[in-house]
């Protein structure tokens, strides 16, 4: 009895699985950014000074407003690669088609926020926001429709470059 190959694109079995393990890692990296220890307060003592450091000039509502700026910036970024992440991790896996791994992706992106931002919903410093959520997905999105672009761009050269006849 023989059993089916973890992946159906000839891909190894670790590079497989290291695929998958950096989708958890950087998924526990974000899963840790949406505690209270990175919480506005908390960000503010950091980010605060090295803003007034680079622009002495701008005023303390200028400041604040540019610090909101980078908080709200940084989730389309973070669930951009982990959506990038879990789709290269889901094509290794066999998962046919860039449509079909870029759904699994943002499936994995979206439903990863929702549960953060419910998690921040409950706790003391942080609150939970659908528009967070939406900021999460479009990231997510940006991410996955330009890597299936090149994904496809690249199957697409692969496939009409005379050196693989």
């Amino acid at each position: 009895m023989s059993s089916a190959p973890l992946s159906n694109t000839g891909a190894p079995p670790d590079r497989v699985a290291l695929a998958w393990l950096l989708v958890a890692v950087w998924a526990g990296l974000v899963w840790w950014l949406g505690t209270d220890q990175f919480a506005a307060p908390t960000t503010s003592r950091f980010l605060g000074p090295l803003l007034r450091w680079l622009w002495p000039d701008g005023s303390p509502e200028q400041h604040f407003a540019l610090l909101l700026a980078i908080r709200k910036l940084a989730h389309p970024a973070v669930y951009g690669v982990l959506a990038g992440l879990a789709f290269r991790a889901a094509l290794l896996s066999g998962v046919s088609g860039s449509l079909r791994g870029a759904a699994v992706a943002l499936g994995l992106a979206v439903g990863m926020a929702g549960l953060d931002e419910l998690r921040q919903s409950r706790t003391a410093a942080r609150t939970g926001s659908a528009i967070d959520v939406a900021l999460d997905a479009a990231g997510a999105s940006a991410s996955l429709a330009a890597l299936a672009l090149m994904w496809r761009r690249e199957r697409l050269r692969a496939r009409d470059d005379p050196r693989d006849a």
